[in-house]
């Protein structure tokens, strides 16, 4: 394999490991550090590949930071890889697939947030209805 700038091919020369710098800071610092392995436990990891979620370590961490994050996950998902997990593994949960599109959206949602049941929001565009603005900020009263 030749170098390539693309940032989606591996380079030839991985980067070098920040160790040394954060050792010589008198830092304790572990060489084989992975994000995933460090935020998320193994058992759920297999069973978001069960649900679903593909093997790779670039789906892992964003199964991490859609699970751990403390904002709504926006996932992009043109192969719809997201919404097949996110489905099998919220389904028990009484998950609401809905759509800005969908006539009765707002009652549904408003259902759903008043019963703590999970929601997808499938197909959003640019623009997202300013009805669900206080929901996205999180400022709503209990």
């Amino acid at each position: 394999m030749l170098p390539s700038n693309d940032n989606r091919t591996p380079s030839l020369h991985p980067p070098t490991p920040a160790c040394p710098q954060v050792r010589s800071l008198n830092i304790p610092c572990s060489d084989a550090f992975d994000f995933s392995l460090f935020l998320a436990d193994p058992s759920n990891v297999r069973d978001w590949n069960i649900q679903g979620l593909p093997a790779d370590a670039f789906s892992t961490e964003n199964g991490v930071m859609v699970t751990r994050g403390r904002r709504w996950p926006l996932m992009v998902d043109p192969q719809g890889q997201a919404v097949k997990w996110v489905k099998n593994m919220e389904g028990a949960n009484g998950l609401k697939v809905l759509s800005l599109s969908m006539g009765d959206m707002a009652r549904q949602m408003e259902a759903a947030v008043q019963y703590g049941r999970p929601v997808l929001l499938a197909d959003v565009g640019e623009e997202i209805d300013p009805l669900l603005e206080p929901l996205l900020a999180k400022s709503f009263i209990k």
